[in-house]
């Protein structure tokens, strides 16, 4: 009878263990959306109650968008431009990524030098610094590029080389084993790694290549500096017009709406890629 009762006993206590632990995994859990929201609380209740704030001039010089009413249109062209802009630099920054990450991978030492030479060079320059550079300098060698050209080739050459980065991580993931296999069916170097490697590592690399396309989308914005008529461009025209940075909120939230299904649709990327690394 004692038996039974310390059995019980032990039984009672491992599931009141289990219950804490379950709890306190659903608290670890949910603690970073808590803390957000108790800081955006605490400043909100700040601001109200315990600030000498002034709310009017507050809204009239960020949300006063009494003022840009009937100028909405002005948006329409630049926003059209931000959007050719970042899909060509996304295209030519995966293709030249691309291409690099496999000429890397036959392991020549001298282009794996020079690879990884373009690769630390582009990562240490500055984004404003690279579109000023190729913008003025290079029609000092007889290259002369339009302002939004520049732009595109600019972002096109420091993002591949992050996708460069990103592609030989992809394909260094799949096992060496298939290549043999592959290259015991007799599959050359090229076929092996456009239909064995290439396949698999797309499941890698797919999430942080969506990551790459959100950053060109936010290093647009720097497209002002040689004179892109973009979203920042007319927003600062715009705030010199009206007295208010109303217009630059403005921008922000379109660079939200842009961006937000990015982020959604990389999230998602990232928890079906777990899925398949599982399987």
């Amino acid at each position: 009878m004692v038996f039974i009762q310390v059995k019980i006993i032990q039984l009672m206590c491992s599931m009141i263990k289990w219950r804490n632990k379950a709890i306190t995994t659903k608290i670890y859990k949910y603690l970073p959306n808590l803390s957000i929201l108790m800081t955006i609380m605490f400043f909100v209740v700040y601001g109200i109650f315990f600030s000498n704030a002034d709310w009017s001039l507050f809204q009239e010089q960020f949300f006063n968008f009494e003022k840009m009413r009937g100028r909405y249109h002005i948006f329409i062209s630049p926003l059209i431009l931000i959007l050719k802009i970042s899909f060509f630099s996304c295209f030519l920054a995966i293709l030249i990524g691309l291409i690099m990450a496999i000429i890397r991978s036959f392991n020549n030492v001298f282009i794996n030098g020079l690879i990884t030479a373009y690769v630390v060079l582009f990562r240490s320059i500055p984004a404003m610094v690279l579109v000023v550079l190729v913008y003025f300098a290079l029609p000092y060698v007889g290259l002369n590029l339009v302002s939004t050209n520049s732009v595109i080739a600019s972002l096109s050459l420091l993002f591949s080389a992050y996708t460069t980065e990103i592609f030989r991580s992809g394909i260094n993931s799949v096992d060496r084993f298939q290549l043999e296999a592959a290259n015991a069916l007799g599959m050359g170097s090229l076929q092996s790694m456009r239909w064995v490697v290439l396949p698999q590592a797309f499941r890698v690399i797919i999430p942080p290549l969506t990551s790459v396309l959100i950053d060109i989308l936010k290093t647009t914005s720097i497209a002002y500096v040689v004179g892109v008529p973009e979203l920042i461009a007319r927003a600062r025209q715009m705030e010199g017009v009206i007295g208010s940075v109303t217009p630059l909120i403005f921008v922000s939230f379109l660079y939200f709406i842009i961006i937000l299904p990015v982020v959604l649709f990389s999230s998602r990327l990232e928890k079906q890629s777990r899925r398949w690394s599982k399987n």
